[in-house]
């Protein structure tokens, strides 16, 4: 039974602080209590409610159910970059989509949250996060469990990772517990690469509000992670930040994971011949080999230019995409000098 494997504070949560109903005016400790009711020998938990259609977050990202962690992290970026809110100012679609987009990633990105996802749905993660279902205003309607379609939809977590969900995405656990959602924190794109600092003002936990943290953002960071931190406040007081980070765009960098993303013009004669181009890293100017004959779209690479891969503490590398520029007018002798080039390429070809 899952009672077995309790916490002393959970336990304690669930015998005392639940049970007093009288002083608790939320109809969001209904759905809690079944699920204690569970722990006790219940078989099931019954929905009636029916939830709102929701795109799955798959499709959300464009990425199949057996992506990869780096394959959920490219599709995010590649989105975030097309739908944020500075490049799209006043469409309100476009603002529409990014948070979505932004919900799928949190998600997805998780591991146990994904495995929670891919168990009960969008649907069901709704429910957790708001507290309950349709019904009642933050509660579970009707007596309905907090899962829908029936059933007890954690086969296969642990007793610990089950409550983590409860405890940190219920705004009632939340402030008795000392959690703190905080307000997205905007970073440029340096920023991200090279790491900074930010000081934050809390809010919603009783104790905590207004009081200010410093924040380290480590070298690396993206779009879509989140910095966790704890803190003390007044007699013994704990809180939980999660700090969300946006990373702003940047003019001439783009990032693909660890490595960077940037292009470079050349002309035909350069292109053919080769040449040495002068082009930017995050680090500063740097030289680059371009060789004979590159063809246009091809990617140079340029390793350990790229940002701080927070796994293994190495460096991605920057990639140079080679775009050709063909001249729009040629003059006489120009021409004359491409029919010989042609009469010889023929030759070449043909072995004489």
């Amino acid at each position: 039974m899952l009672r077995s494997s309790l916490s002393e504070v959970q336990r304690i949560l669930f015998s005392q602080v639940i049970p007093i109903s009288s002083g608790v005016p939320s109809l969001r400790w209904s759905g809690l209590a079944e699920l204690v009711r569970y722990t006790g020998g219940y078989s099931s938990i019954h929905s009636s409610a029916e939830a709102s259609a929701q795109r799955d977050y798959y499709d959300v990202l464009g990425v199949s159910k057996s992506a990869s962690d780096q394959e959920v992290k490219k599709a995010f970026y590649q989105q975030a970059k097309q739908y944020h809110p500075d490049t799209n100012k006043g469409n309100e679609d476009a603002a529409r989509k990014f948070q979505e987009v932004q919900k799928a990633y949190e998600t997805l990105r998780d591991p146990e949250k994904r495995r929670l996802y891919d168990q009960v749905g969008a649907e069901g993660m709704e429910r957790m996060e708001s507290g309950g279902a349709a019904g009642g205003p933050g509660g579970f309607g009707g007596g309905a469990g907090p899962f829908p379609g029936g059933g007890f939809p954690f086969s296969g977590f642990s007793t610990e990772s089950i409550f983590e969900q409860i405890f940190n995405q219920d705004p009632m656990f939340s402030q008795m517990f000392g959690r703190v959602a905080v307000q997205p924190i905007r970073i440029s794109f340096m920023e991200a690469v090279k790491g900074t600092k930010r000081r934050i003002t809390l809010g919603g936990v009783r104790g905590a509000a207004g009081s200010t943290v410093d924040l380290d953002i480590p070298a690396g960071i993206d779009s879509g992670d989140q910095i966790q931190i704890e803190t003390t406040f007044g007699p013994k007081q704990r809180v939980r930040v999660a700090v969300p980070i946006e990373v702003e765009p940047h003019q001439i960098f783009r990032r693909e994971g660890p490595d960077i993303l940037i292009t470079a013009d050349l002309n035909l004669t350069q292109a053919m011949l080769g040449t040495q181009l002068t082009v930017q890293t995050v680090d500063g100017s740097a030289e680059l080999a371009v060789p004979a004959c590159t063809q246009n779209g091809v990617k140079l690479r340029m390793r350990g230019k790229g940002v701080l891969n927070q796994q293994n503490g190495g460096r991605g590398d920057q990639l140079v995409e080679i775009r050709v520029k063909l001249p729009r007018a040629l003059s006489q002798r120009q021409k004359e000098l491409l029919q010989e080039f042609g009469v010889e390429e023929l030759k070449k070809q043909s072995g004489r």
